[in-house]
């Protein structure tokens, strides 16, 4: 049996194996591929990540597609786009089976067939607008039910290798809400922050398709009524970023990941500039334009929530859109209400949900009796 907790994120799967120093972060970001033409196989199988995914929990059964940092470089791939639910949609279960394939693959063994099958406890999410249309039963179901197998293709290292997916235990929680575990409370489970307990608070979720808006109440509940989730995330402005840049420069950028990477650079000769035919060109003013925008459709929400409960005390701001969104919206907070806006560090932020979902699959088995063998990092 083996832990496993993944974060299904609009611009990237994150996830712990095992532990809490085993993790992996995948862009979600799918190309189909038949097969691929090659010169040198690649080192590092997370640069070429090239699977036949079959499923019963695939509205087409079987697709064989390149993953992640692969398919950016594809002219054809898919990102999600902000009218599909997660719940429903092949690509987030596509990332989620490979991400769990990847893992087993290293920590499994094969049976006389040389097929890799392991075991898992799966904890994950679901955005909060589709927890509240009812998406958590339907979306567990189809998981621990269904029939899950991965075959690696042309991908170094485990090219030929099948892994045969089971699931002993899906937990689907509400992403809002697991980011309140992750402030309150330490990876041993004990208590951290405790000035944060007993006071109502808001998490702003800012992923790249919704945002999730979730007060939590003193008494550590989510405010079912006044909690909301909206399709409004970053990834609408970067693709505009990525338009205007090709259209004025004839310049493509090949995914938001690596636009987000150009916006948060922490090198000046490389932030919010794009390089082509060895000059180094500014696309700042795209930037600018696009993030403010979402950032005062980000803030009008925030002040909603306020209006709603006006007995907020702080609301903090995570997630991969609040990293790219941070200046802004402290721009704008500054100079209208000045709310108690709190940011954690970027990697926290995009690691927070992920993280969660382990935690609560550690309450879930103490709860339950069941025995962890697996070693987990105190902090």
């Amino acid at each position: 049996m083996r832990l496993a907790s993944i974060d299904i994120g609009n611009d990237a799967l994150k996830g712990y194996f095992g532990n809490f120093e085993n993790d992996l972060y995948i862009p979600n970001i799918i190309a189909s591929a038949e097969d691929r033409a090659i010169i040198d196989m690649e080192k590092d199988p997370l640069n070429a990540i090239h699977v036949e995914v079959t499923s019963s929990a695939l509205k087409q059964n079987s697709r064989k597609v390149v993953v992640g940092k692969l398919a950016g470089k594809y002219a054809n791939n898919d990102e999600l786009t902000p009218e599909q639910d997660k719940s429903e949609t092949d690509q987030p279960v596509i990332l989620l089976l490979t991400a769990l394939a990847l893992d087993a693959v290293q920590h499994g063994e094969a049976d006389e067939d040389g097929v890799i099958t392991l075991p898992y406890y799966l904890s994950t999410g679901l955005p909060l607008d589709e927890t509240k249309r009812g998406k958590t039963k339907e979306f567990r179901k189809k998981l621990q039910t269904g029939q899950h197998q991965v075959t690696f293709l042309k991908t170094p290292l485990y090219e030929g290798k099948t892994v045969r997916i089971q699931f002993e235990k899906v937990l689907v929680n509400t992403e809002g809400f697991a980011a309140y575990i992750d402030l309150t409370t330490n990876d041993n489970g004990s208590v951290k922050n405790e000035e944060l307990l007993g006071k109502t608070m808001l998490i702003n979720d800012i992923g790249g398709l919704s945002t999730d808006s979730a007060i939590i109440t003193k008494e550590a509940e989510v405010d079912n009524t006044n909690s909301t989730g909206l399709k409004t995330g970053v990834s609408t402005y970067l693709d505009n970023i990525i338009r205007k840049v090709y259209a004025e420069y004839k310049y493509t950028i090949n995914s938001r990941r690596d636009l987000v990477e150009i916006i948060i650079n922490q090198d000046p000769e490389e932030q919010n500039h794009i390089w082509k035919n060895g000059q180094r060109i500014s696309i700042k003013n795209f930037v600018d334009e696009e993030l403010s925008t979402l950032a005062k459709e980000e803030y009008k929400l925030i002040k909603e929530m306020w209006r709603n409960v006006p007995d907020i005390r702080m609301s903090y701001q995570i997630g991969g859109g609040a990293v790219v969104l941070r200046p802004y919206l402290q721009a704008i907070n500054e100079s209208d209400s000045n709310y108690p806006l709190r940011f954690v560090k970027a990697e926290d932020s995009v690691w927070m949900i992920a993280r969660a979902y382990f935690k609560i699959l550690l309450m879930f088995c103490d709860a339950k009796g069941i025995d962890v063998k697996e070693t987990v990092t105190s902090k």
